[in-house]
């Protein structure tokens, strides 16, 4: 696997999500069933976290795919693994995980509100979880690099502002606050 594959898998997978969201939005006359029982005033709070969390996402994406050699990306691994020069497939592992869940999440979200089910329900946590643990897994794979690596500060914060939307505010908040 190389670094390329990995760039365009991102670049035709992230464009796939927006129009997911952007369908997802036009099923219903009032789109804001999608948030449930999460209050308005949570609502005007957690919205500006999601252009935070797409920052945080740009300042990952540089730092994999423009500011690091190819060979650099390959040497990331996990904190408790030594470098095996496998960290491309680590990083298309995790941008698989939270790219194809967060592009299935509102049409099950929708599917969800048409005929409520456990199984969707079940499946919409599942989805929500998996995507806030890759926006983490993300700053653990850049962890071990933050000494040997130039920016590699400017990834683990991109990871953060990610995972604060991912994993707090859709994974546990939305989950928690939503219309079951």
């Amino acid at each position: 696997m190389n670094r390329r594959t990995v760039f365009w898998f991102t670049n035709i997978v992230g464009p796939l999500i927006l129009l997911s969201y952007w369908r997802g939005v036009g099923a219903f006359d009032d789109p804001t069933v999608y948030w449930g029982n999460v209050s308005e005033g949570m609502q005007s709070f957690i919205v500006p976290w999601m252009f935070v969390a797409a920052a945080g996402y740009l300042m990952m994406f540089h730092r994999f795919f423009f500011a690091w050699s190819e060979e650099e990306v390959a040497s990331l691994h996990w904190p408790w693994k030594e470098d095996d020069g496998n960290g491309l497939q680590r990083l298309f592992i995790l941008y698989a995980a939270f790219l194809l869940t967060s592009l299935i999440w509102i049409d099950l979200t929708r599917i969800y509100i048409e005929g409520p089910s456990m199984l969707v329900a079940v499946a919409i946590v599942a989805v929500l979880w998996t995507a806030g643990l890759a926006s983490v897994g993300f700053g653990v794979l850049v962890w071990p690099a933050r000494d040997r690596l130039s920016g590699s500060n400017i990834a683990l914060l991109g990871s953060v502002m990610l995972s604060i939307q991912c994993t707090w505010w859709d994974a546990i908040y939305w989950v928690f606050n939503f219309a079951w």
